[in-house]
């Protein structure tokens, strides 16, 4: 009898660590925890189902500025919403002419705070904006759209990014570069925080002086920003849906159109990124 229930704990056991060994690895907005607090599970792509997308709460990252205080987050996208979306604008339809989510050219991008409409970013050979309101991301050359993909955006995606774990997608001109170690295959990095990103939490007391310079000295000179601070990090263009908010801050196309996006890209892709509300 004692063997017996022996082997059924074992059972148990085994049937557990299969369970455990099938969960997907996510890397977007994800920094590592305080050693005292036990790492998230991974956050995997939405099941296509008529219920409330369930938000994963990530830890605050490990950093010598004081920890931030962990958010309050309920889930606002539902997938009924999602598939409203899709009726609108079916995937991998990206060079569509009566996209309304993608302007026709920069010159006609809506108004922006902090943007400046003459920026020669805008007329560069490659410019890729996300529209967050539209759910969009369209390619630019010369500032003439290319292609326009639907996209899903971070599970609180309001407002800018302000600390790890906030569930925000960034605004603001980033750099971008591939990323092809991240546990989403073909991802592309985006040098979150900016410059911008770094004055102004410094200013308010999010990070401190030490922290700002090095951002600000890392994306002046076009390497990747520090991304274990409490602004948060590992921010990215990657796959894995776009009918649904469910990253933890990054921007999600369908695996297709992230291909058709890479095709499209200078090599490494580095290229100029604006995010706009």
């Amino acid at each position: 009898m004692e063997a017996l229930r022996r082997a059924t704990a074992w059972s148990r056991v085994g049937l557990v660590g299969a369970t455990l060994a099938t969960l997907p690895a996510c890397a977007c907005g994800a920094a590592s925890p305080p050693e005292s607090t036990p790492t998230p599970p991974s956050l995997a792509p939405p099941a296509a189902a008529a219920i409330p997308v369930a938000a994963a709460i990530p830890v605050a990252a490990a950093t010598s500025d004081a920890a931030a205080p962990a958010p309050t987050i309920a889930p606002t996208t539902t997938v009924a919403e999602a598939d409203a979306r899709e009726l609108e604008a079916p995937a991998g339809d990206a060079g569509a002419a009566d996209d309304p989510g993608c302007p026709l050219d920069t010159a006609h991008l809506p108004s922006v705070d902090g943007v400046d409409p003459d920026d020669p970013r805008l007329d560069a050979s490659t410019t890729l904006v996300v529209f967050k309101g539209a759910r969009r991301l369209g390619l630019y050359a010369a500032g003439t759209r290319v292609a326009c993909y639907r996209v899903g955006l971070g599970f609180s995606p309001t407002g800018h990014k302000q600390v790890q774990g906030d569930g925000r997608t960034p605004e603001g001109w980033y750099r971008t570069s591939d990323k092809p170690w991240s546990s989403f295959e073909h991802a592309i990095a985006i040098h979150y925080p900016n410059e911008a990103d770094a004055v102004a939490a410094a200013r308010d007391g999010r990070i401190g002086g030490a922290t700002r310079d090095r951002i600000v000295a890392d994306v002046r000179a076009g390497r990747v920003p520090p991304q274990n601070t409490r602004l948060g990090g590992a921010v990215l263009i990657h796959g894995g849906g776009s009918s649904v908010d469910w990253t933890l801050g990054c921007v999600a196309l369908d695996d297709v159109d992230l291909l058709a996006l890479r095709e499209a890209l200078p090599k490494r892709m580095r290229t100029n990124l604006l995010v706009v509300r």
